[in-house]
């Protein structure tokens, strides 16, 4: 009798600790679950995270490829347009020049008219009002076109400011947007390492 009791307690005692044994490995596989849960949620966020950043970066290259664009064009258009002016300047330069011409011819038959004895008194006064008047025209005609060339020249320095304010401005958004590329290719890459370092992640 004695010893089937000692018998039957060592079997109760042998089961509590399989039991207890059972329960401990169980709590222990809870808690790696859960680790790997929450490993996995964290590996989530940042893989959402650098996403996010991809498309905001590829976003703001996309813009900044735009903008560089839009300048470009500008600054063609601000170099024609410069370029046209020139060519007015020159055309108008030759324009003074003839001005002058005539204006020197004007005032060396006048001279000349002076100089000479006419019998005709009112045909030498008509020719000198009608010289006089070439003359007045002539000057006139200067005037107009030196103050057409000084615009021009003003206007044609605005425009080579503008276009080197553009070209500086080009300059710059050209350099970011190299920046921004190199910190995309950068993020790319990180994702790529990442993904290969962890690769189960969600198993």
């Amino acid at each position: 009798m004695k010893c089937r009791v000692d018998k039957s307690g060592l079997s109760n005692k042998s089961a509590l600790q399989t039991d207890t044994t059972t329960g401990e490995e169980m709590d222990s596989l809870q808690k790696i679950h859960v680790f790997n849960m929450q490993k996995l949620k964290n590996s989530e966020l940042r893989l959402a995270k650098a996403e996010q950043k991809i498309r905001e970066l590829a976003l703001n290259i996309k813009r900044k490829e735009e903008l560089i664009r839009e300048l470009v064009r500008t600054g063609k258009d601000a170099q024609s347009l410069s370029r046209q002016y020139s060519l007015k300047i020159s055309k108008l330069e030759q324009e003074i020049d003839q001005a002058k011409r005539e204006l020197a011819e004007t005032q060396k038959q006048l001279q000349e008219l002076d100089s000479k004895e006419l019998r005709d008194i009112h045909d030498k006064v008509m020719l000198q009002k009608e010289c006089q008047k070439k003359m007045e025209a002539a000057k006139l005609k200067v005037q107009v076109f030196l103050r057409e060339a000084r615009e021009l020249e003003q206007k044609v320095a605005q425009m080579k400011h503008q276009q080197s304010q553009i070209q500086k401005r080009l300059c710059e958004e050209s350099e970011k947007k190299k920046q921004l590329e190199a910190e995309l290719q950068q993020d790319q890459q990180q994702m790529k390492v990442g993904f290969f370092l962890f690769p189960c992640d969600k198993d």
